[in-house]
């Protein structure tokens, strides 16, 4: 009996973890540099952090947490530059296993965009 209820206990833990998992978790390559980013909840909405780097610097650096609900399949919010630790406005879109990344300096400008692939 103990050990089907700590089974079942296992399972349903399980099953509520991946339930809650967004749709945008995982492990996405940035084009160019070849860092991995990891996104998961993160402050109450979506998180970004870089897990792998050639700049060590900025493995463990959070670009964003908190990111909100921006339209379906996108969040906004105030992120990190990893070369310099300037401030951007930035969305994020999912489609399918590519992250649309568009970001502007608080200033309003310059704006970039580029697309990150999930890996994981």
């Amino acid at each position: 009996m103990t050990m089907k209820l700590c089974f079942l206990t296992g399972a349903f833990a399980l099953l509520a973890s991946a339930a809650l998992a967004g749709p945008y978790d995982g492990i996405w390559l940035r084009p160019g540099s070849g860092a991995h980013i990891e996104a998961s909840d993160c402050g109450g909405g979506m998180g970004l952090k870089v897990v792998k780097s050639s700049d060590a610097k900025s493995v463990g650096m959070t670009i964003i947490c908190g990111a909100k609900p921006a339209g379906p399949n996108s969040w906004s919010g105030i992120g990190l530059k990893t070369d310099d630790g300037s401030k951007f406005k930035g969305t994020w879109t999912l489609q399918g296993d590519s992250l649309k990344l568009r970001g502007c300096l608080t200033m309003g400008f310059p704006c970039q965009s580029e697309t990150w692939t999930r890996i994981r």
